[in-house]
């Protein structure tokens, strides 16, 4: 099989799913996943009370596992990221490589769970049943323009999971990113044999707290043009072709 052929695994962030099919179609003839993470989707009635991002790296290995005796190429954006970094710390034998989209480096990143995780739960469904009531406000927010397809997106990624699972999760990433073993891990990473890849949107990319040694010795970065922190959702073919230029570039 050849390397940029193996199976790519999409990795969510804090709200909602990746399985969007104009998303995952966006990637042609590969074979793409996009699992709910705990919390989220089919796992929405989950106990998340003692959540870690351990326990969701454990969730995505596990998933990784049935697809088959094979590594995937996983993809993980915003908290998806952090929760993907650890995946290839703990599980390195399933990853043939690792594409960060804006993913968590630092608590500078995790900066709005660090809001919400001090936060009582009805507090946080408050918020979000805001958000609820103009989703269109709530993604054109992020840049996004709205269209039916963006509309109908931002009421996806809210109605994903409940206040519940946003709180827990964020917790996980602020206790998780805080801890000097984290950034310890993903330094590691980058200069182990794994390529890794760095994805931003050229409007969010000053944001992105990466230090100056993921960046010179990740495989490549990109900063997608004219897109910001959702850039799939404001061009969902050029996210797709962003993410397979760096998998064909690791190939040639």
């Amino acid at each position: 099989m050849a390397f940029s052929n193996a199976p790519i695994v999409l990795v969510h962030g804090l709200f909602g799913s990746l399985a969007d099919p104009k998303i995952v179609g966006a990637f042609g003839d590969t074979d793409v996943y996009a699992p709910d993470l705990i919390g989220y989707g089919q796992y929405q009635d989950s106990d998340v009370e003692h959540l870690t991002l351990n326990d969701q790296a454990g969730h995505v290995a596990a998933y990784i596992r049935r697809l088959g005796d094979q590594k995937v190429h996983l993809v993980g954006h915003s908290v998806g990221g952090a929760v993907s970094a650890l995946v290839c710390v703990l599980c390195p034998e399933l990853v043939a490589s690792f594409t960060s989209v804006e993913g968590n480096f630092t608590l500078k990143d995790a900066f709005w769970c660090g809001q919400i995780a001090g936060k009582q739960v009805s507090e946080v469904a408050s918020i979000i049943d805001g958000y609820k009531a103009d989703p269109d406000a709530w993604i054109a927010a992020a840049g996004v323009p709205i269209t039916p397809w963006t509309s109908a997106l931002a009421r996806d990624l809210l109605s994903n999971q409940p206040a519940s699972t946003i709180k827990a999760q964020a917790k996980a990433v602020v206790a998780a990113t805080g801890r000097d073993e984290y950034l310890a891990g993903i330094r590691s990473l980058v200069a182990s044999p794994t390529p890794v890849y760095l994805i931003a949107g050229a409007r969010s990319a000053a944001g992105w707290d990466v230090p100056d040694w993921a960046n010179t010795a990740c495989t490549m970065r990109i900063n997608i043009p004219d897109t910001g922190h959702l850039m799939m959702a404001e061009d969902a073919t050029l996210f797709a072709r962003s993410v397979l230029a760096c998998l064909n570039y690791q190939q040639g």
